[in-house]
């Protein structure tokens, strides 16, 4: 027991600690009814800034994603992964579900890109990527957030400065907060929230 206040004590959470609320947390089985118990009162809100928050958040709204791929020649789904055929072309590849609501994090680990052009980010849930282009093509520069892997943030504006930069094998997210007014979407590298985001994002989008 690290402190008596995160436990059942007179001073803590509703008289609850910290950990029993976010243990009752853990039980729920969707985003509506962790939404609906995080705004019982300003003290159980308080549990959004716990280190624990996003982690049960994420279990709760686990989906399975699906690679949207045009052609085959763009590569294949294999499991979770996705790999990229031989072909030297831009290959935009956007993941189904589409997001309309909730807190959803999307996590990629890039393999063997060195050298090649890579990015994360999310797209207007409207968009539709042609093979062989890259996400901002055809349009969709201004309905796509991209995150590159030289640290670049680009959506209305080109080369945004300040996120860090990546490689092969380390862990790239995007958290899309959907409940939040504005909307907005936060990246990460190796879980290290990265100081450039973008609020505003559109009612549905997809990774």
């Amino acid at each position: 027991m690290d402190d008596l206040s995160d436990y059942n004590v007179a001073g803590s959470l509703l008289g609850l600690g910290e950990n029993i609320l976010l243990e009752i947390l853990c039980e729920m089985t969707t985003i509506q009814d962790a939404r609906q118990f995080l705004v019982v009162c300003k003290k159980i809100y308080q549990l959004m800034e716990h280190p624990r928050y996003w982690k049960i958040i994420q279990l709760i709204n686990q989906i399975k994603p699906k690679f949207i791929i045009r052609r085959e020649s763009q590569g294949k789904q294999q499991g979770m992964k996705f790999i990229h055929s031989d072909e030297n072309n831009y290959c935009t590849i956007a993941i189904d579900p589409a997001i309309k609501d909730g807190i959803v994090r999307f996590e990629v680990i890039f393999e063997n890109s060195e050298g090649c052009e890579r990015m994360l980010g999310i797209a207007d849930a409207s968009c539709f990527f042609v093979a062989s282009f890259g996400p901002s093509d055809y349009g969709n520069d201004r309905k796509t957030v991209r995150y590159y892997y030289s640290g670049d943030l680009r959506h209305i504006t080109i080369g945004t400065k300040g996120n860090e930069s990546y490689k092969d094998g380390q862990r790239i997210s995007a958290i899309v907060d959907m409940t939040s007014n504005p909307r907005k979407v936060v990246f990460y590298v190796d879980d290290i929230e990265q100081p450039n985001f973008v609020i505003g994002i559109p009612s549905e989008i997809r990774f």
